[in-house]
This record gives C-alpha cells, sequence and structure tokens, in this order.
C-alpha cells in the first residue's frame, strides 16, 4: 500500500507533467477529460501529433485522478494531523502537538 507522503510526490510529479499539457494546449487537464469523454475533439483524432499528445494528457490525467482519490481515502483513515507528525518525526523526535 502506497503512503500518503509518497502518493504526494508521485502526484506533484504528475501535476508539473500534466502543466505542460495546460500551457501548451491553453485549458486545464480537467476541461480536457471533460471534452475528451463527451467527444468534443474528435476532430483531432487525424491529426497524428496531436493524438498521440492527447492519448499521453488522457493517460496521465486518469492516473492523476486514481492517485487522488487514493489520497482522499488515505486521509479519511488518517487525520492530516498525524500523517504530519509522521513525516517530520524523523527530523524532529521531540516535535509533540498540542491537544
Amino acid at each position: 500500500m502506497m503512503k500518503l507522503r509518497e502518493l504526494v510526490k508521485d502526484m506533484i510529479q504528475l501535476e508539473t507533467t500534466l502543466s505542460g499539457f495546460e500551457v501548451k494546449f491553453g485549458v486545464k487537464s480537467s476541461e480536457f477529460y471533460q471534452a475528451m469523454n463527451a467527444g468534443e475533439l474528435a476532430e483531432f483524432d487525424a491529426l497524428d501529433d496531436y493524438r498521440m499528445e492527447f492519448i499521453e494528457w488522457l493517460a496521465l490525467y486518469k492516473t492523476w485522478l486514481s492517485f487522488a482519490e487514493s489520497y482522499r481515502q488515505l486521509v479519511m483513515r488518517q487525520p492530516i494531523a498525524i500523517q504530519i507528525k509522521t513525516a517530520l518525526g524523523s527530523r524532529h523526535e521531540s516535535f509533540v502537538f498540542a491537544s
């Protein structure tokens, strides 16, 4: 099972890659995803360069959505304060949360 800290790191790396597509095509990944699912981008199917980029963008965004759901589920199981304490524990052994 993936740890929350590793998941956040992977999500940020994906977001960096996704932002490259967003800047290039001028839309956020969520809107691109909705347009793809609605069939609004079919006109690009004949354009090989864009089709391959769209396939990659779509796959990366679906992966990000999966990670986001995993993150949500992990956060529901472990309070944020405990996660932060765990992440900082190795560097701050005496760190104590006020109740």
